[in-house]
């Protein structure tokens, strides 16, 4: 299945940290500002309005507001653990390779909560894939002109190189780490929930 409505990455990450356990939108901006979620935004003006657009998908469902600070508390409805399965599950590609790679490893992370064991090698073996394919176009282009750089230019271009033969082994050890791993309750995706009263609306 793949996503029928277009969201950001900022969403996607939303929905991902929904799908562990419902919070408000401040316990949100705080695991923006304290984990490795850190390079999103965590101003109000980011994660409030990327709320409010979940809700009006109907992906997020939203309380009503409660306590001395009137805290909504947001959670992950089936729609919007679908909308993750699909954008999680979707094929790695090369654009994403070259223009996107964070939304790579963010995507990595949370398919251990919501896709099969058979999914994340599909993930990897797609990564592993193009990774080696602009590895070699890289490999290639510094053949080609890298003699004629400044020192600086030349090693600038080297260390983007290192990095990305560093992915690459990555992805090799990652996928005969996931080919190992048994399975277990905890390795199914798990169903959708069936919607209920506190659905409608």
């Amino acid at each position: 299945m793949r996503p029928t409505t277009r969201a950001t990455t900022l969403e996607y990450a939303l929905l991902g940290i929904l799908d562990q356990d419902a919070h408000s939108g401040y316990e949100l901006r705080r695991l923006f500002a304290d984990t490795p979620l850190r390079y999103f935004s965590d101003s109000p003006g980011a994660i409030y309005p990327a709320l409010r657009r979940l809700v009006a998908r109907r992906w997020v469902a939203a309380s009503a507001p409660a306590g001395g600070r009137r805290r909504r508390t947001f959670r992950l409805r089936a729609q919007g653990r679908q909308a993750l399965r699909a954008w999680l599950t979707q094929p790695v590609t090369a654009q994403a390779v070259v223009h996107d790679p964070d939304s790579l490893t963010l995507r990595f992370a949370f398919m251990g909560q919501a896709a099969s064991i058979a999914e994340i090698k599909a993930f990897l073996v797609g990564y592993e894939r193009e990774m080696k394919a602009q590895l070699q176009v890289l490999r290639e282009y510094h053949g080609a002109l890298a003699r004629g750089w400044p020192l600086t230019g030349r090693l600038a271009f080297e260390h983007g190189l290192a990095l990305h033969e560093t992915k690459l082994a990555w992805a090799r050890t990652a996928l005969r780490a996931v080919g190992g791993a048994k399975r277990g309750p905890d390795d199914r995706p798990r169903p959708a929930r069936r919607p209920g009263p506190r659905d409608k609306g």
